[in-house]
């Protein structure tokens, strides 16, 4: 604490964080936002960021999204690739700061270049959803792909996505689109599991296999995908499988889960689970 009581931002910072986390010191938020302030106000650019989540969530001081947007924009004036991702998302929602979608764009390009995984999904999402912009499957694509790389789920939902619709000359592929829904799912994203299952159960891309449909729907239901939960409603209704085939359904559940369970627990940063 010798350093925090000289003024030094980078120990107050981290004695924000201990006081943040009950490390060594109680926790207590008022205390974490004070040291964070001063940090800020010193001009450590994480402090800044971090300042800005507190205004945004209302911890340890009061909830103040335009304080948020001020703090946010200091850091992310310093570089900060979080400060820069979460400016473009309060313009892209109008809280703190007057809605504003070129903004957005500037702000999540900022930090996408700067390899911060989840603007790089918001770009390619507002360019496949056509939020406040032209549709543009192409640029979608393009972020989308950056963000796998950087192994983001909502990037990997989402180039399976346009794979498997093969829209304004991105090459349609059945495999590569289930080949990105899974490791979407295996990243967390949940609605992959129903959009897995569907390219097995239609059988327009992938070879139809009720069975392998089944599986992901289930896996999708344990995660409490709704989507999954009709589509195994249908099944059950239209064309139940046999006590053999529910038994396979059950085996891969238990493999899969398993396998997702050890290679979870072996992933560092930047690695991608093995399918």
């Amino acid at each position: 604490m010798t350093g925090a009581a000289k003024g030094d931002p980078r120990a107050e910072y981290f004695l924000a964080i201990h006081y943040a986390k009950g490390e060594g010191v109680p926790h207590d938020d008022v205390m974490a936002a004070k040291y964070m302030w001063q940090a800020a106000e010193a001009g450590y650019a994480f402090a800044q960021n971090d300042l800005g989540v507190y205004y945004l969530q209302g911890r340890g001081l009061p909830q103040n999204p335009v304080e948020a947007a001020n703090w946010f924009r200091k850091a992310a004036e310093q570089g900060d690739s979080l400060a820069e991702y979460s400016l473009g998302l309060l313009y892209f929602q109008g809280n703190g700061v007057p809605a504003d979608v070129e903004q957005s764009i500037h702000w999540y390009s900022k930090a996408a270049e700067q390899n911060q995984p989840d603007a790089t999904a918001a770009l390619g999402d507002i360019y496949l959803f056509g939020s406040g912009v032209k549709v543009n499957y192409n640029e979608a694509f393009k972020w989308y792909q950056k963000g796998a790389r950087l192994n983001n789920a909502v990037s990997l939902n989402g180039l399976g996505f346009l794979y498997e619709r093969g829209l304004d000359g991105i090459p349609q592929n059945g495999a590569k689109a289930a080949k990105y829904y899974r490791e979407a799912a295996e990243r967390g994203f949940v609605r992959a599991y129903s959009n897995l299952g569907h390219l097995y159960l239609d059988g327009l891309l992938m070879k139809e296999d009720l069975v392998e449909a089944y599986t992901w729907f289930t896996l999708g239901v344990n995660e409490g995908d709704g989507v999954s939960r009709h589509y195994l409603f249908e099944i059950d209704l239209k064309r139940p499988l046999s006590e053999s085939q529910k038994a396979e359904v059950s085996r891969r559940v238990r493999d899969y889960e398993a396998h997702r369970k050890v290679n979870n627990k072996q992933l560092k940063p930047g690695q991608t689970v093995k399918s």
